[in-house]
């Protein structure tokens, strides 16, 4: 072979691999800045739906934190002499209330999701745990209200005490109960403005 031949097969060669190693590298690069996309894409996604998360948790606290209030206040007033009318409106108001939970209650699974989001001091387990302790001064006053309806108008003075301290509880725990709620409105609020989402 000539010299000739031999320096135009290794320019052939050298050519063949040229665009070989152009087509490797683009290809490298290309498979480089998708997956860099996909990560960013995947960051974004899931910065979105935690922001969605925090303001519907935002939201819906609020709302829970506001019937809380109504609730406290309510307890409050039914221990005050009212008159029947007055008890009426009141109890009206509180199936208002209650209607309006239950509508919550039926959309709270973003709510549900927040411990996955935010780093909240009030946590889910406590938050089942405070409902249970709730349900059961609430249980407590209803009794002890439908115990004293039972008994003649004369015998009725001595429970009132023990109402009133029943009531007193009720109200105390909601007051705590809010205060917990009220951290973690503000625990996700700090998150959602420094912009740690």
């Amino acid at each position: 072979m000539s010299s000739k031949e031999t320096l135009l097969i290794w320019t052939a060669f050298s050519g063949l691999a040229g665009a070989l190693l152009t087509q490797l590298m683009t290809g490298l690069f290309s498979f480089i800045n998708d997956r860099r996309k996909c990560k960013q894409d995947l960051k974004n996604q899931f910065r979105n739906k935690k922001i969605e998360i925090g303001e519907n948790f935002y939201f819906m606290n609020g709302e829970v934190m506001a019937m809380i209030q109504k609730n406290i206040a309510y307890w409050k007033n039914r221990t005050d002499s009212r008159s029947k009318k007055s008890l009426t409106i009141l109890n009206k108001e509180m199936e208002k209330l209650n209607s309006l939970s239950e509508k919550i209650n039926a959309e709270n699974w973003k709510y549900n999701l927040v411990s996955i989001y935010y780093e909240l001091p009030f946590q889910v387990d406590e938050i089942w745990a405070a409902n249970k302790k709730t349900q059961k001064y609430y249980l407590a006053v209803i009794d002890m209200s439908e115990q004293i309806k039972q008994l003649p108008s004369t015998e009725q003075e001595p429970l009132y005490k023990e109402y009133n301290t029943l009531v007193f509880n009720l109200c105390s725990h909601y007051e705590w109960l809010y205060s917990r709620m009220q951290a973690n409105m503000i625990a996700v609020k700090k998150a959602l403005l420094d912009g740690n989402v």
